[in-house]
């Protein structure tokens, strides 16, 4: 299944689940009849929860029938949040067939335990796919940009630092159909060794990613080999794909520094020995607090200790706080006498 059918799956397995659960709830706001072992709620209630149950079920299926052949193609230890999925996976087929077995066969159960098991499994089911879409969307955000016209261009001079001389082939790569099909080798095929998040985790240069390609492929030579015109045609997405995941470590770099400068600030500003004036210190206080939300938020819930006010002035200058130095310090050392005393 493609990647964009993976999350729609998801997306549906998810919404079906949460119907379920809440219709499950609203259901049993009725009385039980204990002795015939049914609820009286209105017949479409009921109607409406089986069907959503088989959707459920159905889906379910689906999923595991496509996971668990991949579970043998897997030649190295399973990355983290594989085991995750499988648990999670495997958890769910439990509690459905408890469920089931409640409803069906052990209806004097079905009280106690059917809203238990349909909570269960909606947790679950937030997990699961929780885990699973945001490494599918973001890769899914990532291919468009891979498919422009301005970075197929960019790919044959890409192409050639990676190792390729042959300019005709760096030409197909760079085609539309190419660039699909290495797409499909990655979501298909790369992820049976590999958790997609791994792969999109961080950029590479071109000949690093052609390299990474080739010992991967190594590694699958006896269960699942990526020949070498597949094998080029990943490299060339993965290479495609590249700037914009450059451009996300560079934002996670950038959030990073700030946060190291916040917190340089703040130090800065609490070890400064300028002469302390209340009333000039309560006014610095007021016009940098003020800035971003009303003074009776501080006031409401003030820092109480020397670590809280650290971690308060550091989010501050984090979220855009224009102060110099001296004014931190002025700020700090005003909440330090009137919120720590």
């Amino acid at each position: 299944m493609s990647s964009l059918g993976t999350e729609i799956l998801g997306v549906i397995f998810l919404l079906v689940g949460t119907a379920a659960t809440f219709l499950m709830f609203y259901q049993w706001g009725f009385p039980y009849d204990a002795a015939n072992h049914r609820s009286q709620a209105p017949p479409w209630l009921n109607r409406s929860l089986r069907i959503l149950g088989y959707i459920y079920l159905f889906i379910y299926l689906y999923m595991m029938w496509a996971m668990i052949p991949r579970l043998w193609t897997y030649q190295v230890e399973l990355p983290a949040r594989t085991v995750a999925h499988l648990v999670l996976g495997i958890a769910i087929g439990a509690i459905l067939v408890i469920k089931i077995s409640v409803v069906r066969w052990f209806k004097f159960l079905e009280k106690t335990l059917a809203p238990i098991l349909g909570v269960a499994l909606f947790i679950c089911t937030v997990v699961l796919v929780g885990l699973a879409l945001p490494s599918y969307a973001r890769e899914a955000y990532l291919h468009r940009a891979a498919f422009s016209p301005e970075r197929r261009d960019q790919l044959q001079g890409l192409l050639e630092r990676a190792g390729l001389a042959d300019a005709a082939q760096r030409q197909q790569l760079g085609s539309v159909e190419d660039l699909q099909r290495g797409r499909e080798v990655l979501l298909d095929q790369c992820v049976q060794c590999h958790d997609l998040r791994s792969v999109l985790i961080k950029p590479r240069t071109p000949a690093n990613w052609r390299a990474t390609v080739e010992r991967m492929a190594n590694r699958s030579i006896f269960v699942a080999p990526i020949d070498d015109d597949d094998q080029w045609r990943v490299t060339a997405y993965l290479i495609a794909i590249s700037p914009s995941l450059q451009k996300t470590v560079q934002l996670e770099r950038q959030q990073q520094q700030a946060s190291s400068q916040a917190r340089l600030a703040v130090h800065d500003a609490q070890n400064r020995s300028d002469d302390y004036d209340p009333a000039a210190a309560r006014e610095v206080f007021e016009v940098l607090c003020s800035q971003c939300h009303d003074l009776a938020d501080v006031d409401a819930l003030p820092p109480e200790t020397e670590a809280e006010l650290h971690e308060l002035m550091e989010r501050m200058v984090e979220n855009g706080l224009e102060a110099s130095e001296e004014e931190m310090a002025q700020a700090m050392r005003y909440m330090q006498e009137t919120y720590l005393q």
